[in-house]
């Protein structure tokens, strides 16, 4: 990692994203357990409003959790093995690999270093 570059470090968003998506595969969280709210999490971790509310909406997205207007937010069961995101692993690679392609045809003089890492990491986890 390149100190100093603005693409290199974590943002406190990405930070509590993975710690929330690792304590579920862990088991930590169960399925059917009650999730903070995004209010609780703010609070918890000393992160703002919009902070935390991006946390709850790429855990929904992630398919980890679910909120139930008026009930609550929960976890859910994890997705079986050879799914992502509830689609097939096949599927995700071939969406993966078009988008390595694409970059690889980009010929702009510079890229972002953040983009060009985590397209050498996406590269790497397609191998």
């Amino acid at each position: 990692m390149v100190h100093g570059d603005i693409g290199t470090f974590d943002t406190r968003f990405e930070r509590l994203t993975r710690h929330y998506a690792d304590v579920i595969a862990r088991g930590e969280l169960k399925a059917g357990d009650r999730f903070p709210s995004a209010r609780e999490l703010s609070e918890m971790h000393s992160v703002g409003r919009t902070t935390a509310g991006r946390v709850h909406g790429t855990l929904i997205s992630m398919g980890l959790i679910e909120h139930r207007p008026g009930v609550g937010t929960f976890v859910l069961e994890p997705p079986p093995k050879g799914k992502v995101g509830g689609r097939e692993v096949p599927a995700v690679k071939a969406a993966a690999e078009k988008v390595v392609a694409a970059f690889d045809a980009w010929h702009a003089r510079t890229k972002p270093a953040a983009l060009v890492h985590a397209v050498e990491e996406l590269r790497g986890a397609l191998r």
